[in-house]
């Protein structure tokens, strides 16, 4: 399965799909849907699948959908690295902290995207780092992502006490809804529900998501504004000779090795140089970038740039660093999404990513508005 195409961006906030459930919403011997982004409403659905093929519980013992019968379960498909998963995670820890005493239980189904996602030290450290307190089923191998016949990272399936689906939310927002769903669920099983307003946490997007940059897979031949006469798996001298670089494509140069293994696709820097000497270039439109990057070793720095010029303290995010003379860089220490660049403005910026040293690998680049 190519899964990195189903990775949901904030973009999807603006859509309005129809049809969320498969086998489901209206015919029960039907497998599960991918055409929606969410439900508009409750409605009977299937029987929710049990979890499969689990190698791993956080947060909790083993967890069986049937024997939550009388509990409303809300599944939640993410993965550590998604910057779309983890906007989610500010109402989920809400809605975990409101209504598990009433009856909610929320399980956190992590299926990976990237080969380093199926570590569970990684996995680990990224609950810890997220504050993830809600259970968790390690899905490495994708086995509870396939029975519920998911495609998108976040996904929620909402279930009610008698282990039915009775919603779904495919990507970001819709967020008053869902708990709305919560709240009616939880009270027809007899819970009762805590008095006071939705959650009111912030989600991330804006209303202009729906035009920012899409994500870029740095991996791929289609995403590469000059991929030459590479080979991949072998270190390629790339010669960024652009003039006007576009939009939606990733420009490097230096010596890269590019590694098209599905579900480990990056580029990998392959030698020593200078900070702005061997470097990724993206020209984007969007007010936050993101980059999905891990080391070969410990403490792979990469330096910033933003329109040729140093990234600027008031335009830094949470990850950037800045060395004694005031230049930007990321000590590349996990396998992890990094925070790059936090803006006011909704607008065409060019940002260059340039590693020092070998064991830098840059997987993609995601965005936020």
């Amino acid at each position: 399965m190519n899964t990195w195409t189903f990775r949901v961006a904030a973009a999807v906030l603006g859509l309005v799909f129809i049809g969320a459930l498969g086998y489901g919403l209206t015919h029960a011997s039907q497998p599960f849907s991918s055409r929606g982004s969410g439900s508009p409403a409750l409605v009977s659905g299937p029987p929710a699948p049990e979890f499969q093929g689990i190698v791993d519980w956080e947060n909790s013992a083993p967890l069986r959908m049937s024997r939550l019968r009388g509990k409303v379960v809300l599944v939640d498909f993410w993965t550590y690295s998604c910057i779309n998963c983890q906007r989610t995670f500010p109402y989920l820890r809400d809605w975990w902290h409101r209504y598990r005493s009433e009856g909610l239980v929320i399980v956190g189904v992590h299926s990976p995207e990237f080969a380093f996602e199926k570590d569970f030290g990684n996995i680990r450290k990224a609950i810890q780092r997220y504050g993830v307190e809600w259970p968790v089923a390690v899905d490495s191998n994708m086995a509870t992502w396939t029975a519920y016949q998911n495609q998108y990272w976040p996904a929620e399936y909402l279930v009610d006490a008698h282990g039915d689906v009775r919603h779904t939310r495919f990507g970001e927002g819709g967020y008053a809804e869902t708990e709305r769903n919560i709240q009616t669920l939880l009270a027809a099983a007899g819970h009762k529900i805590p008095a006071g307003a939705l959650s009111t946490a912030t989600p991330g997007i804006g209303t202009d998501a729906d035009r920012q940059t899409a994500e870029l897979y740095v991996g791929r031949p289609e995403f590469m504004g000059d991929p030459g006469g590479l080979m991949p798996g072998r270190p390629y001298l790339f010669i960024d000779a652009s003039l006007d670089h576009a939009n939606n494509l990733v420009y490097l140069a230096g010596l890269w090795t590019i590694d098209e293994t599905e579900g480990s696709e990056h580029a990998a820097h392959a030698r020593a140089s200078s900070p702005g000497q061997d470097y990724a270039l993206i020209n984007y439109i969007a007010r936050r970038v993101f980059m999905v990057a891990e080391p070969a070793r410990a403490g792979v720095r990469a330096y910033i740039t933003l329109d040729g010029r140093d990234l600027t303290p008031a335009s830094a995010g949470s990850d950037v660093k800045f060395d004694a003379a005031g230049h930007a860089y990321v000590d590349i220490n996990r396998s992890d999404l990094y925070a790059l660049v936090r803006r006011g403005d909704f607008q065409h910026h060019v940002l260059k990513v340039s590693p020092v040293d070998s064991g830098f690998r840059l997987y993609t680049f995601t965005f936020g508005s």
